[in-house]
């Protein structure tokens, strides 16, 4: 049985801590369909600054070598948009034993997300006209 920490961040200001609650739910709800995995611990931080002014990923890597063996994130963004501090935030996490996985919506759900929007498109131009 694979432990698994979940870690979610949303830049402030963009529909605040409803968008942040619906990236964890989406994570969780992916952890828990997958056979093997236990969901231990959930890590949030609703910041745009490096890693240091951000304690739920702060804590994430102190907890690193004994909580967890997997963490899941929705994009490598997440962790970190700068290059150089996500590769330091990868090489600490792979250090201490743990894997980093990428869980995205599925292909399906862009693709219904997708639809929706073209649907939502047309009708506002047959409405507009």
């Amino acid at each position: 049985m694979w432990r698994v920490a979940i870690y979610a961040r949303e830049v402030p200001g963009r529909s605040g801590r409803t968008r942040l609650d619906r990236q964890v739910g989406r994570l969780v709800a992916q952890v828990a369909r997958q056979p093997g995995w236990r969901h231990v611990a959930t890590y949030a931080d609703q910041s745009s600054g490096g890693w240091w002014v951000r304690p739920g990923l702060s804590r994430l890597l102190v907890d690193a070598p004994v909580s967890f063996d997997v963490v899941v994130v929705e994009g490598y963004g997440h962790l970190s948009p700068n290059r150089r501090e996500l590769s330091v935030i990868l090489d600490h996490l792979r250090a201490a034993g743990v894997t980093t996985i990428v869980l995205r919506p599925t292909a399906g759900r862009r693709f219904a997300r997708a639809v929706a929007n073209f649907a939502l498109a047309d009708v506002l131009a047959s409405a507009l006209s």
